[in-house]
């Protein structure tokens, strides 16, 4: 029986690469609400420059009845569906995944739907959604593939850099003097995902330099270094810092396969312009 991967717009990747469904989701921008995702009303260029001028950020997370309409579409058609969601560690989103199964399955007993929180989010999130659609290709089954994943998330590294300390500060996340202090000696956060899906700040850089030699030292020290494999690295419009990583890994690996992509306005929302991120296994 045939059947469906879906993910969530957290899932920064370029989309055009998967076989997957992509569930749009809302951000705000001063109060205005715009959809990031496959025929969204904001784009990622527009938002960035919106958000360096000052407006005030936000995002929304998707609602039962979303899942619902997005679930149905599938199941209506006789398929089944694996939907890997945005960690349940940072959002309540996976949560009304859960919730919108419960219903369904008194309407369709027939099918199967199987939610896997990835406990994962932006390149982390993508770089786990792109390797299930590469063995789903394969031919792997349903219930085989939702195992896979979990034992791969238990594998996969990440590993970011934040640039901008007032985005931080205007979410709540460190205060008002640390972002004045952090930015006047600058200071980069480097963070995690932790293996409960959730933010943690693990290391502090001075300067910019010595915060993206970090991701291509944490990279190095992680990796399967004389078997290559794929490597995501995203940003948050810093294209040119990106690149730089990128091929300082692939000077060093050149069997390895180096994915660059943005970071999107529904975690940019939260990390702000200037972050880059790396995920790899």
């Amino acid at each position: 029986m045939s059947y469906q991967i879906i993910t969530d717009a957290t899932a920064d990747m370029d989309w055009s690469l998967w076989d997957v469904c992509v569930i749009p989701m809302e951000v705000r921008l001063n109060n205005l609400t715009y959809v990031y995702g496959p025929n969204g009303t904001i784009g990622i260029p527009d938002f960035y420059k919106a958000q360096q001028a000052g407006a005030e950020t936000g995002t929304s997370q998707i609602s039962p009845y979303e899942f619902n309409r997005v679930f149905e579409k599938y199941l209506s058609q006789g398929m089944d569906i694996l939907y890997l969601g945005f960690s349940s560690g940072m959002s309540g989103t996976f949560q009304n995944s859960c919730l919108t199964v419960d219903e369904l399955m008194k309407q369709y007993p027939e099918r199967r739907i199987i939610c896997v929180d990835t406990l994962a989010a932006s390149v982390m999130e993508g770089y786990l959604v792109y390797e299930a659609a590469r063995k789903k290709a394969e031919g792997i089954a349903l219930e085989d593939l939702a195992d896979w994943v979990k034992a791969l998330r238990k594998q996969a590294y990440c590993r970011f850099v934040v640039d901008d300390l007032n985005t931080l500060k205007r979410g709540g996340r460190i205060s008002s003097a640390n972002a004045f202090v952090g930015t006047t000696l600058q200071i980069k956060p480097i963070l995690k995902i932790n293996e409960k899906g959730c933010l943690q700040m693990i290391d502090k850089k001075r300067g910019r330099k010595k915060s993206i030699n970090d991701l291509l030292n944490y990279y190095h020290t992680n990796s399967m270094k004389s078997i290559g494999g794929v490597v995501v690295i995203g940003h948050g419009n810093c294209l040119e810092d990106a690149e730089t990583l990128r091929d300082a890994i692939q000077e060093q690996y050149p069997n390895t396969k180096v994915i660059v992509t943005h970071v999107g306005p529904v975690i940019g929302a939260h990390t702000g312009a200037g972050m880059l991120s790396i995920a790899f296994c």
